[in-house]
């Protein structure tokens, strides 16, 4: 018995070990195998000429934070691609493929997922069925793994590099499922004002965000972690793109990383589809007088909705029980009630309809409602507006819940639902009957109810409304005719919607054109492209057409012209073009400071020819909202400058960078002598005979010329002297030459 127990435990050693060591696996390749594609074996010293004999020249070759390069492979079809990294020596440390009729130590393609990893497993690509279909490895020692995060964590170009690799991923896997993908990678312009942004504690995302211009910059993926099973690389990054697909207009797909602590090595990814046009300029448009009335009664609504909601100290002043009967309503607050009557009439006020009264019975009714509905939905009852009335229910709670049925029921709680009603994306999409429940112009009153837990989608909520008084609006829009509220779509518009509620109709001749009055750009809607991708057109009946164009980007500030082609005019019986003017304003907006300076690190500087210079610039106040930075040069043949604030002197002369945030400009003057800074002999190398000759030129206080002093003069304190000869040598000692 004892000498079983002992061989379980050195079994279960031995086991421990394997994948403490990464040396265990459902062992397809041994040895020193590492991958095999498309028949082709890569194994630990398979040179990369010999992967090119097998697959032919890489299709892209970029660094790789091993210290070596990274060599892509990938055919025309984007149906596979294998990926190699290598170390400064071009051993193999790194290595990964999607697809490829791959077998590594770990899976074939079409194995089942097991879930098991061990320290450095790497990247696991399955399809919806658990099945892999692409992996990514390492061939790695512990110092190999320190090094690649230090390298990654000192420069952003392996990242920039990263890029590249990912794309091929993701139009793969696009591919796969039958879709178009368009994107490319992002610019370095872009990439490296996002660096700076990072530098300034913030990102692209956060700033798109901050500043209303979130329609540029569409989310994929958000995550912060530590990785102890993989570091960065493209099968990771790409494979978060999968089943997401966006419009032309968002020429780039970014993946974004920060290493929020370079000890343990946690990383905050980000991927995005983006926009571009953010960055063009846009001409600022005049509100006319009936504009600027709503967007000031806009104004003191908001003012309103923020004193209710700061006032709120809880949610319920009796707790809804929906999950077992006996049923209980509950009752929210009368401050979080009056919040979000506020806030729908934030919607209702910039469109110019009368804004609705919280009505205590509606409300009651419509918390009694939700109740029935999610117990209903619980318990598998029929739900709906017209729902089941289960035993145990009284006709008391049934008869209350079901009076007043003009009636939404939606996904959310009291203020979440409205703005998924807004929106309407499920349901009616393209009627939108939940949206004109709540911009209906001759309701005066209603109430709203909610019961749930977790996230809104795990709420039901109830609005139900009452009321008729006379209206003067002819056409209800959304996006609104008049301000539209940006910040009850922060899920989206969904469909853009207009219809009539007098004077005019619709057919199925109405077409939409759409104008940027800011930036001139015209979007066409017709019965001939109205099924292209991205586009939509139905009139839903003679008084409603609903249309979209997911090319169209926007934020706070913007105003667009809409018009609506073949409309019948029922006083004249001609057809003719209404047209109307939606202006996007976001409320959030007008919280949050502005910048008010820029901390440069350096001033005027004197560079060499092929010399860098960093600028580190600090946004001021750190609360800041937008502190994107925006650099130029005045003389590109002289220094040009990085997004990121890197200055290259590429010729002799005078330049100007101008540091632009906001409204404050700040410059630097560069001057770019036709040597190198430090180089005292004019070798073409700077080393320890120019320290040397530095600490000479000191020790024998000779007669300096000012072209020495330039070139000697490394810390710029106008002086010659042992400091000057130190940081030559660090520069040498660092790789910094």
């Amino acid at each position: 018995m004892k000498n079983k127990l002992y061989i379980i435990l050195i079994a279960s050693l031995i086991y421990f070990l394997g994948i403490v060591t990464n040396n265990i696996y459902a062992a397809n390749l041994t040895g020193d195998e590492l991958l095999q594609v498309n028949g082709n074996t890569i194994s630990k010293n398979t040179s990369i000429d010999q992967v090119n004999n097998m697959f032919g020249q890489p299709r892209l070759i970029t660094n790789s934070a091993f210290g070596g390069k990274a060599y892509t492979y990938y055919d025309d079809a984007y149906t596979w691609m294998l990926h190699i990294e290598t170390n400064a020596s071009g051993n193999i440390k790194g290595f990964g493929c999607v697809n490829g009729n791959f077998i590594s130590k770990k899976y074939s393609q079409g194995d089942k997922y097991t879930y098991t990893h061990s320290y450095m497993s790497g990247t696991v690509l399955t399809d919806d069925n658990d099945f892999v279909n692409g992996v990514y490895e390492y061939n790695v020692t512990y110092s190999d793994v320190e090094e690649y995060k230090k390298n990654f964590c000192k420069s952003s170009e392996y990242l920039y590099d990263l890029q590249k690799s990912s794309l091929i991923v993701s139009k793969i896997l696009a591919n796969k499922h039958g879709y178009y993908f368009p994107q490319t990678y992002i610019n370095e312009d872009i990439f490296y004002i996002n660096e700076e942004l990072k530098d300034n504690n913030t990102d692209i995302y956060n700033w798109g965000l901050n500043t209303g211009k979130t329609k540029y910059i569409s989310l994929v993926l958000f995550r912060t972690d530590t990785r102890f099973f993989e570091l960065p690389n493209p099968i990771t990054l790409g494979d978060n793109t999968e089943n997401y697909t966006r419009a032309e207009n968002y020429e780039y797909i970014f993946y974004d990383i920060k290493v929020q602590d370079e000890q343990s090595f946690t990383l905050k990814t980000t991927i995005l589809f983006i926009d571009p046009s953010f960055l063009d300029e846009k001409e600022e448009i005049s509100l006319t007088d009936t504009e600027l009335s709503l967007l000031d009664a806009l104004k003191a609504k908001y003012k309103e909705y923020n004193e209710h909601g700061h006032a709120i100290t809880a949610n319920f002043d009796i707790e809804p029980k929906y999950e077992e009967l006996p049923l209980v309503a509950g009752k929210w607050t009368d401050m979080a009630l009056l919040m979000v009557t506020d806030y729908i009439n934030l919607a209702r006020v910039g469109a110019g309809l009368h804004p609705l009264e919280l009505n205590w019975d509606i409300t009651d009714a419509a918390q009694h409602k939700a109740t029935l509905v999610a117990y209903n939905r619980i318990h598998d009852y029929q739900s709906g507006h017209n729902p089941e009335q289960p035993d145990g229910v009284s006709d008391e709670f049934y008869n209350k819940a079901q009076s007043y049925m003009t009636e939404n029921l939606y996904t959310g709680d009291i203020q979440t639902s409205i703005v998924g009603a807004l929106n309407d994306g499920y349901g009616d999409p393209v009627s939108c009957g939940h949206r004109y429940n709540l911009l209906d112009p001759s309701a005066t009153e209603w109430g709203i109810g909610a019961v749930g837990s977790g996230l809104s989608f795990g709420w039901q909520a109830a609005q139900k409304f009452s009321g008729f008084e006379s209206y003067s609006n002819e056409l209800v829009a959304w996006p609104s005719k008049g301000i539209f509220t940006m910040d009850l779509a922060y899920n989206g518009i969904g469909n853009w919607t207009a219809r009539f509620y007098k004077r005019y109709t619709v057919s199925s001749d109405t077409e939409v054109t759409i104008k940027s009055l800011n930036s001139g750009k015209i979007y066409e809607i017709t019965n001939e492209n109205k099924n292209d991708n991205g586009k939509f057109l139905e009139n839903v009946s003679s008084r409603q057409v609903t249309f979209r164009d997911d090319t169209i980007s926007y934020e706070s500030g913007d105003v667009f012209e809409i018009t609506l082609h073949n409309v019948k005019d029922s006083t004249t019986g001609e057809n003719i073009d209404y047209t109307y003017r939606s202006v996007f304003y976001s409320l959030s907006d007008l919280s949050g400071d502005e910048v008010t300076d820029i901390e440069l690190n350096i001033q005027n500087v004197s560079l060499g020819i092929g010399q860098t210079i960093q600028i580190e610039a600090k946004v001021l106040p750190e609360s800041a909202i937008d502190k994107m930075i925006i650099y130029s040069s005045t003389n590109d043949e002289v220094a040009i400058i990085r997004q990121d604030g890197l200055i290259t002197a590429v010729g002799e002369g005078q330049a100007q960078i101008n540091i632009l945030c906001g409204t404050v400009l700040k410059t630097i003057n560069v001057t770019v002598m036709p040597y190198q800074k430090g180089d005292v002999n004019k070798d073409g190398a700077i080393n320890s005979i120019d320290a040397s000759l530095i600490i000479d030129m000191y020790k024998n206080n000779s007669q300096i010329t000012q072209e020495e002093l330039n070139i000697a003069d490394m810390n710029n304190d106008k002086a010659i002297n042992s400091v000057d000869a130190s940081i030559i040598i660090d520069m040498y000692k660092n790789n910094q030459i």
